[in-house]
């Protein structure tokens, strides 16, 4: 009786260190790794993160840039132009064509154009408003290529730097035998920082590049309604001076 009751207590006690020195071995792994802050992850990126931010900061301020330029530019209504038409009805076409050139919008500008020419002949107005119209196209349209440069390098960037992490660990592989997951993994998250920032960077740029062509599209087509308009009013004005 003795004898069972010593073999039982030796086997709770086996039991007992074996489940402790477990308990140990799996608390580490259990623990995982020390969690990083996303600035620490953005810094193992390496050197190819530099022209990547500066492209960031490129594309930030073209946007911007360009959404203020082309917000002065179609700030508009329809007082301006019905006092144009009040203008052009009391035969005061020069100083419709200054009202239309204080106006800070581009649909103005174009309407001012095709009035100064009021007294030639239509296709010399249309000539006119189409040479201004280009103009304010190509105002509107300045920095937009970097834009799209910045769409297109930027996910490049970021592949380019993730390619030369991975040619790096496995030319230390190479030198040093050394072919543990661990290490393999640990040095492809970090290079792969560069590819999820490229592409980031590329995402901001393509989708302000097209919001912006977007919005000078929408110009454009008020700048067409607006030409048109004065021009259908050009002809109307011609059509009963020449019946006077």
């Amino acid at each position: 009786m003795n004898l069972l009751s010593i073999l039982l207590t030796s086997g709770a006690l086996q039991d007992t260190v074996a489940s402790s020195q477990f308990a140990q071995s799996v608390a580490p792994l259990a623990g995982g790794a020390p969690a990083e802050s996303y600035f620490s992850l953005l810094l193992k990126g390496g050197w190819i993160l530099l022209p990547l931010f500066l492209l960031l900061l490129l594309a930030i301020y073209v946007i911007i840039e360009r959404a203020v330029i082309l917000s002065s530019l179609s700030k508009s209504d329809s007082v301006w132009f019905a006092r144009v038409n009040e203008l052009l009805s009391e035969n005061k076409t020069e100083k419709a064509t200054k009202f239309c050139n204080e106006q800070p919008n581009a649909y103005a500008r174009v309407v001012g154009a095709g009035l100064a020419e009021a007294n030639q002949p239509v296709e010399a107005i249309q000539e006119s408003m189409q040479s201004e119209a280009n103009q304010q196209i190509n105002r509107m349209e300045q920095h937009m290529n970097w834009l799209g440069i910045t769409a297109s390098i930027a996910p490049m960037l970021g592949f380019l730097g993730t390619i030369f992490g991975v040619i790096k660990i496995f030319y230390d592989i190479a030198l040093t035998n050394d072919f543990e997951i661990a290490t393999i993994s640990d040095g492809l998250y970090q290079k792969m920082i560069c590819s999820g920032v490229g592409l980031f960077v590329g995402i901001i740029a393509y989708s302000g590049y097209y919001l912006l062509n977007g919005k000078i599209d929408r110009i454009i087509a008020g700048m067409d309604k607006y030409a048109n308009e004065i021009l259908r009013t050009i002809r109307s004005i011609k059509h009963k001076n020449a019946e006077l």
